[in-house]
């Protein structure tokens, strides 16, 4: 009998938002899942749910800089008001943070939006990979 398909799935894929001008969509995640059980496609799959990466692992693949970055700029209200640009609250420093927005090319018109929850959306996305990436390499899958 052939393998059955792997799928790692965390149900807060689904909450994220990249903002209107992209054309990532994490909803779509949440629609393809609901489709997945609705027409029974999980009783052919081996479903997992990943874990979700800490930063030493997402730092063997980046550098520690960018991950404390993405930290930093998804846990401060006001680090993400200047990442975007918005007109920075006192004691900010919105140079700094626009400049680093800049090092690590993420902001509104670039490829990599910074949105709200950004480094949890990072954990996920990293710990599904990581867990797809061990079960390739075992060959269970």
């Amino acid at each position: 009998m052939g393998r059955k398909v792997s799928y790692f799935y965390d149900g807060d894929m689904g909450h994220y938002y990249y903002g209107p001008g992209h054309p990532m969509k994490p909803h779509r995640l949440k629609l393809a899942h609901h489709l997945i059980l609705t027409y029974g496609l999980y009783r052919k799959m081996e479903v997992y749910r990943p874990h979700r990466a800490e930063a030493e692992e997402m730092a063997r693949f980046h550098s520690s800089d960018y991950i404390d970055f993405l930290r930093r700029i998804t846990g401060s209200p006001s680090i993400l008001d200047a990442a975007l640009g918005i007109a920075a609250r006192p004691n900010m420093n919105s140079a700094a943070v626009q400049k680093e927005s800049q090092k690590f090319n993420v902001g509104e018109f670039t490829d990599c939006p910074v949105f709200d929850g950004l480094y949890e959306f990072c954990s996920i996305v990293t710990g599904a990979s990581i867990d797809g990436a061990k079960k390739l390499n075992q060959g269970n899958c």
